[in-house]
């Protein structure tokens, strides 16, 4: 009887063998939660870069049917488009299937309707890319990095519950020309042919962009466009910090050159910086060809 008894409440079998004591739980407990503090930030990091990843293989998609386009149109690009709450900027008609405008044959891509600016229409037809990236399923995977939050726009209004921010992306502001839509009875065309722009390796044709709200994209000129950090340290600090913060200067963003390489640059190397703040450089977005006139940085900068 003594035997059996002193074994109540012992782990296991055996008269050798004990219960654990609370001190020792304390302890188990503790080691527990000290690895899932070391653990979940390489968790969360690894999380971060496999985005980051995603990301650039939707810009090299989008790349790749840019270059598409331009090889069944005479080596021309498509354009970016403007938001508006004009319904001509719409891409296409409300209607379904989609009845494609003069928009949706010279853009890469476009706003669905009036005052829905950030959401682009992915509907067959209604796109001058679609047709090299089918379904529509697969354009909304595409045309959105999986990292984006759903930053709000900025100073555009919609309608959020009917036309969500749908697009991460955006184009340079130099594939619009407008001395050729200025032309009397042109209107809106295609732009410039893929082989003419100069220095291709060096000058990002697709931005990731922070919130687009069209894929016109005049970063550094404005404070609507603005690069991306959300690839980098961390995304904690305003996202469009005024003045500069230093987390937000240690952002990445993924950006496609017209040569078609991608690369991840940090977004203090691409806007212009109040001083003693190094500037970021204009010549990643100027000039594509000659006669593009510089928009910002030190007045008479050599293009490259």
């Amino acid at each position: 009887m003594a035997d059996r008894n002193r074994c109540i409440g012992c782990v296991g079998t055996g008269r050798d063998r004990r219960a654990f004591t609370l001190v020792e739980l304390l302890v188990v407990i503790g080691i527990i939660a000290l690895l899932i503090t070391i653990l979940l930030p390489a968790l969360g990091q690894a999380r971060r870069k496999a985005q980051a990843v995603a990301c650039m293989s939707n810009i090299k998609q989008i790349y790749t049917a840019m270059q598409m386009f331009a090889q069944d149109n005479k080596g021309q690009l498509p354009r970016p488009y403007f938001t508006g709450t004009n319904p001509d900027l719409a891409m296409s008609s409300p209607t379904d299937p989609a009845q494609p405008t003069i928009y949706a044959k010279v853009c890469a891509w476009a706003q669905r309707a009036p005052n829905a600016a950030g959401h682009i229409d992915m509907r067959d037809e209604a796109g001058a890319l679609w047709r090299y990236i089918g379904g529509q399923g697969t354009r909304e995977q595409i045309m959105m990095c999986p990292g984006d939050n759903g930053e709000a726009l900025y100073g555009h209004t919609r309608n959020e519950s009917q036309y969500p921010r749908n697009c991460s992306y955006s184009l340079n502001r130099f594939l619009y020309r407008p001395e050729i839509e200025s032309r009397p009875g042109k209107g809106p065309s295609l732009s410039l042919r893929l082989g003419s722009i100069k220095n291709a390796a060096r000058k990002i044709m697709i931005y990731e962009e922070l919130a687009p709200n069209d894929s016109w994209c005049i970063m550094g000129s404005d404070v609507d466009d603005k690069p991306s950090p959300r690839h980098g340290l961390s995304m904690r600090a305003n996202p469009r910090p005024d003045p500069p913060n230093k987390a937000y200067l240690q952002g990445m963003g993924n950006y496609g050159f017209f040569d078609g390489h991608v690369e991840a640059i940090p977004t203090a190397a691409l806007i212009p910086l109040p001083p003693p703040l190094p500037s970021g450089d204009v010549r990643y977005h100027w000039p594509l060809v000659a006669g593009d006139v510089q928009p910002w940085g030190p007045p008479g900068l050599t293009p490259d």
